[in-house]
């Protein structure tokens, strides 16, 4: 019976640490989530940038070799200023790399 008592206090405990470390990560997830939303910076399919940008992306010499990663809209911080695209790139060492574009491709320097 002790046996049992055991086993069964092992299975809760089990149970009880893999459901705090999924709500755990749920909640390190949502700020980060509320951050970009309060930044303006919405993510976009990769077919949703503007041509412009598909163009300099597919074009430029600096990305070749490259993997695309997440892409991102960022809009203007003052009302009625451009929104800007963010893409990330993937290099050979699994290294993000972020590079940003205006409307109309050009890369914008930080």
């Amino acid at each position: 019976m002790k046996k049992i008592s055991v086993l069964a206090f092992a299975f809760a405990l089990v149970g009880f640490t893999a459901q705090a470390q999924e709500v755990a990560t749920e909640n390190a997830q949502q700020p980060a989530q509320q951050e970009q939303a309060q930044q303006g910076k919405q993510k976009v399919a990769p077919d949703e940038l503007p041509d412009a940008v598909k163009q300099a992306i597919t074009t430029g010499e600096e990305y070749q070799g490259l993997t695309l990663g997440e892409t991102y809209k960022v809009q203007g911080a003052e009302e009625g200023a451009p929104a800007t695209y963010e893409v990330q790139f993937i290099n050979g060492e699994e290294q993000p790399v972020v590079v940003r574009f205006d409307e109309t491709g050009k890369k914008i320097e930080s």
